[in-house]
């Protein structure tokens, strides 16, 4: 890989750029594979990190897009990457999840999502956006997906911006992942407008415990406008919003 970083540049990254080399068919439900492909990341290069990550319900302060993929073709089985060449981003107020994704990185510059093999060709820091936190349009980079509880314990119910729970739901994330990683309550609220969305399924199949799991999560792509606290705003965008962080869900882009 080319070592385009310095280890001050990425020791104050929020959010890095990571350019992929590497062809074939990558699979619509992926998700879950890439969110592996970047815990194994983390435990490489800060083992108790990702332990800490793995073990315990600690919400994950951090997302990452879908691999954008420019010159594609779509096929039944996935998305046929053209010219060699796709990227993501990965993004989080926390140094410490940034550092060490780039760190495992630099140390095994091969990315395996799935059956599909990436060589990890440079990985670009890329600065903070210059913007008015106060009022931002935002599009998404991953689903975000909203849930809400049916029983009053665990959330299994998908919601859509159709329902003004889902933006009830969605603000009261974004604060609780702010209190969590600040430890104190943010000040200020967030008015969300949905200017565009689409609905979107995406399945997964994962081996926990010793056991297969098959499940779907229900989400949507679109663009959103965000206006309020300005420190809310910045920090939904660099956590990500909505549920399954994990899986990378909740990436934004600003338009």
């Amino acid at each position: 890989m080319k070592k385009y970083l310095s280890h001050l540049n990425y020791l104050l990254a929020m959010r890095i750029k990571v350019h992929l080399r590497g062809s074939g068919v990558l699979p619509y439900d992926y998700h879950y594979h890439l969110g592996s492909a970047l815990y194994r990341y983390k435990k490489l290069a800060n083992e108790e990190l990702a332990l800490r990550l793995h073990y315990s319900r600690e919400i994950k302060t951090f997302t990452f897009s879908e691999i954008q993929v420019p010159r594609r073709k779509m096929q039944k089985g996935g998305i046929e990457i053209l010219d060699d060449y796709s990227y993501f981003i990965y993004s989080s107020p926390s140094k410490e999840f940034v550092e060490a994704v780039v760190e495992g990185m630099l140390s095994e510059p091969e990315l395996q999502v799935g059956k599909l093999k990436f060589l990890i060709d440079r990985i670009e820091v890329l600065p903070s956006p210059d913007v008015d936190w106060h009022d931002v349009t935002f599009r998404t980079l991953s689903p975000v997906a909203v849930y809400t509880s049916s029983d009053g314990k665990k959330k299994d119910t998908p919601l859509y911006p159709t329902d003004k729970r889902w933006y009830i739901n969605l603000e009261r994330n974004i604060k609780h992942k702010y209190e969590v990683f600040y430890g104190q309550e943010p000040r200020g609220r967030i008015e969300i407008t949905v200017l565009r969305f689409k609905p979107k399924k995406y399945l997964f199949r994962k081996k926990q415990r010793g056991k297969i799991q098959e499940g779907a999560i229900k989400a949507v792509h679109g663009h959103f406008r965000f206006r309020g606290e300005p420190e809310l705003i910045k920090f939904a965008y660099e956590a990500g919003i909505g549920e399954h962080g994990a899986f990378g869900f909740g990436c934004l882009e600003i338009l």
